[in-house]
Protein backbone atom coordinates (compact mmCIF):
# COMPACT_ATOMS: atom_id res chain seq x y z
CA UNK A 1 0.00 0.00 0.00
CA UNK A 2 3.12 2.37 0.60
CA UNK A 3 4.05 2.23 -2.99
CA UNK A 4 0.16 3.77 -4.38
CA UNK A 5 0.68 6.50 -1.48
CA UNK A 6 3.63 7.65 -3.03
CA UNK A 7 2.09 7.52 -6.29
CA UNK A 8 -0.55 9.16 -5.28
CA UNK A 9 1.28 12.07 -3.71
CA UNK A 10 3.38 12.31 -7.30
CA UNK A 11 -0.12 12.30 -9.29
CA UNK A 12 -2.05 14.88 -6.65
CA UNK A 13 0.56 17.40 -8.44
CA UNK A 14 0.90 18.93 -5.17
CA UNK A 15 3.93 21.52 -4.50
CA UNK A 16 6.86 20.49 -4.61
CA UNK A 17 7.97 21.59 -1.29
CA UNK A 18 4.50 20.23 0.06
CA UNK A 19 5.70 16.62 -2.05
CA UNK A 20 8.91 16.18 0.26
CA UNK A 21 7.54 17.19 3.29
CA UNK A 22 4.96 14.10 2.97
CA UNK A 23 7.60 11.60 0.92
CA UNK A 24 9.53 12.45 4.41
CA UNK A 25 6.73 11.68 6.44
CA UNK A 26 6.15 8.61 5.28
CA UNK A 27 9.83 7.62 5.26
CA UNK A 28 9.45 8.33 8.67
CA UNK A 29 6.42 6.71 9.22
CA UNK A 30 4.59 4.69 6.77
CA UNK A 31 2.29 3.06 9.48
CA UNK A 32 -1.39 3.03 7.93
CA UNK A 33 -2.47 5.23 10.26
CA UNK A 34 0.07 7.79 8.60
CA UNK A 35 -1.49 6.65 5.20
CA UNK A 36 -4.73 6.95 5.71
CA UNK A 37 -4.87 11.01 6.55
CA UNK A 38 -2.53 11.63 3.67
CA UNK A 39 -4.60 10.06 1.21
CA UNK A 40 -7.61 11.66 2.54
CA UNK A 41 -5.74 15.12 1.65
CA UNK A 42 -4.56 13.82 -1.58
CA UNK A 43 -8.53 13.32 -2.58
CA UNK A 44 -9.74 16.64 -1.52
CA UNK A 45 -6.47 18.52 -2.61
CA UNK A 46 -7.33 16.79 -6.20
CA UNK A 47 -11.29 18.01 -5.62
CA UNK A 48 -9.82 21.76 -5.13
CA UNK A 49 -7.37 22.02 -7.63
CA UNK A 50 -9.44 20.46 -10.20
CA UNK A 51 -12.45 22.87 -9.62
CA UNK A 52 -9.83 25.58 -9.51
CA UNK A 53 -9.13 24.73 -12.87
CA UNK A 54 -12.60 24.21 -14.16
CA UNK A 55 -13.84 27.79 -12.66
CA UNK A 56 -10.46 28.78 -14.21
CA UNK A 57 -11.11 28.37 -17.77
CA UNK A 58 -14.47 30.03 -17.18
CA UNK A 59 -13.32 33.35 -16.54
CA UNK A 60 -13.87 36.27 -18.40
CA UNK A 61 -11.46 38.84 -16.39
CA UNK A 62 -8.21 39.03 -14.37
CA UNK A 63 -10.21 40.08 -11.54
CA UNK A 64 -12.04 37.03 -11.67
CA UNK A 65 -8.98 35.05 -12.43
CA UNK A 66 -7.04 36.88 -9.35
CA UNK A 67 -9.59 36.00 -7.30
CA UNK A 68 -10.00 32.36 -7.81
CA UNK A 69 -6.72 31.85 -7.52
CA UNK A 70 -6.93 33.54 -3.66
CA UNK A 71 -9.94 31.34 -2.64
CA UNK A 72 -7.85 28.58 -4.30
CA UNK A 73 -4.74 28.90 -2.41
CA UNK A 74 -6.70 29.15 1.06
CA UNK A 75 -8.57 26.96 0.61
CA UNK A 76 -5.09 24.77 -0.23
CA UNK A 77 -3.95 26.21 3.11
CA UNK A 78 -6.97 25.15 5.36
CA UNK A 79 -6.47 21.83 3.87
CA UNK A 80 -2.97 21.55 5.35
CA UNK A 81 -4.31 22.80 8.87
CA UNK A 82 -6.64 19.93 8.31
CA UNK A 83 -3.80 17.45 7.61
CA UNK A 84 -1.90 18.94 10.18
CA UNK A 85 -4.70 18.20 13.18
CA UNK A 86 -5.82 14.57 12.07
CA UNK A 87 -1.73 14.24 11.71
CA UNK A 88 -1.11 15.17 15.10
CA UNK A 89 -4.52 13.48 16.30
CA UNK A 90 -2.72 10.12 14.92
CA UNK A 91 0.17 10.98 16.71
CA UNK A 92 0.56 9.94 20.37
CA UNK A 93 2.00 13.52 22.29
CA UNK A 94 5.75 13.82 21.90
CA UNK A 95 6.92 17.52 22.17
CA UNK A 96 9.31 17.21 19.33
CA UNK A 97 7.02 16.24 16.86
CA UNK A 98 4.20 18.78 17.88
CA UNK A 99 7.43 21.56 17.26
CA UNK A 100 8.20 20.21 13.92
CA UNK A 101 4.11 20.02 13.12
CA UNK A 102 3.98 23.70 14.02
CA UNK A 103 7.41 24.15 12.15
CA UNK A 104 5.83 22.63 9.12
CA UNK A 105 2.31 24.96 9.71
CA UNK A 106 4.51 28.11 9.54
CA UNK A 107 6.64 27.76 6.79
CA UNK A 108 3.57 27.00 4.56
CA UNK A 109 0.92 29.86 5.86
CA UNK A 110 1.26 33.05 4.09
Amino acid sequence: MTASVYEKIHDAKIDRELETILVKLLQYNSSPVMEVPILHFLQEFVVIRDDFWNQFNKCTSFDKAFDMYYQYSKNKCSLIDLLLDNLNFTITYDPLKVDLACMIKEGLTF
